[in-house]
């Protein structure tokens, strides 16, 4: 399987379980677009799994549905990806911190 088929089978498994919490609460497309505020033709896009429509709206219609929680996963960063970059780049750069070996400043 390609990274492209990949992508378009979990934007699709998302459209799915966005379709199956909003008929689950029982709420039309046009009900759930009014309380997310969103358009009709957004949740429809959606549930079909296009992923074109912005992550703000998905995270809107998610909210209202519940599945905001389930998403989360994917979202959390659990530490900044550049702290260890801007630590070393800080350390190379910060004449007060180079150490001295061997009679030699690195």
């Amino acid at each position: 399987m390609t990274n492209s088929n990949t992508i378009d089978a979990t934007a699709a498994g998302m459209g799915v379980r966005l379709r199956k919490a909003r008929v689950e609460a029982g709420l039309t497309q046009a009900l759930l677009a009014a309380r997310a505020g969103v358009s009709v033709r957004a949740v429809s896009r959606m549930e079909r799994g296009d992923m074109s429509v912005g992550l703000g709206r998905w995270l809107k219609v998610s909210l209202i549905l519940g599945l905001l929680a389930t998403w989360e996963p994917v979202f959390l960063i659990r530490e900044d990806p550049f702290a260890q970059y801007d630590k070393e780049q800080r350390r190379r750069t910060d004449p007060g911190k180079r150490r001295v070996r061997q009679g030699k400043v690195t």
